[in-house]
């Protein structure tokens, strides 16, 4: 009985620094904030007039189409199992009942989080300047100018940026999703990209009910991710 107790005691002293090793070599765990960056579902807004059941008001211009809710679903269907702890959403209609049904199929009880840093950009006061067009026609030429009383593409960016770098730190290695509006999501995609958002807007730029994934590490660092 002694001798078994001694050989057991060997046999642990020999296995120890091999286990020791073996925990070191262990990866850790991926401390990044997976993102999937979701730009609203089919929204009556964006389709054109003559196509639209008249009238409607501004509020049901903002309401998704009966295809955009079933898209929506869709989305949120192919997001189980991805981990996601979260659903962020920008305050615009269009975008809360995009993440309703995201949240509803993922099972989230606490519903979609409306996020005012991931709204759609501040057109200002100057009709012309903000005019989407005039915001386009800049963009193409390099420039980004702040209409008065909006925000520039860089401003919407920065909002967005520093409210994922906040959300990196409360759900490092899980996943949020966060349903946005076209141009927040294009200067999120380019900057994950390596680009900058001016210049890799309109490369960048997503359709409607599109899902794009990206990656912010504990180091700081943005990446694409393939979804």
């Amino acid at each position: 009985m002694k001798r078994r107790t001694v050989l057991l005691c060997l046999a642990a002293l020999l296995c120890a620094p091999f286990a020791a090793l073996a925990q070191q070599a262990a990866p850790a765990a991926d401390p990044a904030l997976r993102v999937f960056v979701i730009r609203h579902s089919y929204a009556w807004k964006n389709v054109p007039a003559a196509q639209r059941p008249k009238p409607m008001s501004a509020a049901e211009l903002d309401a998704l189409t009966p295809d955009g809710v079933a898209r929506a679903e869709k989305i949120g269907a192919s997001l189980k199992g991805s981990g996601v702890a979260a659903v962020h959403s920008s305050p615009a209609r269009r975008a809360q009942q995009t993440a309703a049904a995201i949240a509803q199929q993922l099972g989230l009880a606490e519903g979609p989080i409306v996020d005012d840093a991931f709204r759609t950009l501040d057109t200002g006061t100057d009709r012309r300047a903000a005019s989407g067009s005039a915001r386009m026609q800049s963009w193409k030429s390099g420039k980004d100018p702040r209409p008065p009383g909006g925000e520039s593409l860089h401003d919407g960016f920065e909002r967005a940026r520093a409210e994922l770098e906040a959300l990196r730190e409360k759900h490092a290695g899980r996943a949020i999703a966060v349903v946005t509006h076209g141009e927040i999501a294009a200067t999120l995609l380019a900057h994950a990209a390596g680009r900058d958002i001016v210049a890799g807007y309109f490369d960048h730029f997503p359709g409607e009910a599109t899902v794009h994934e990206i990656r912010i590490g504990a180091d700081g660092r943005w990446r694409t991710a393939q979804h």
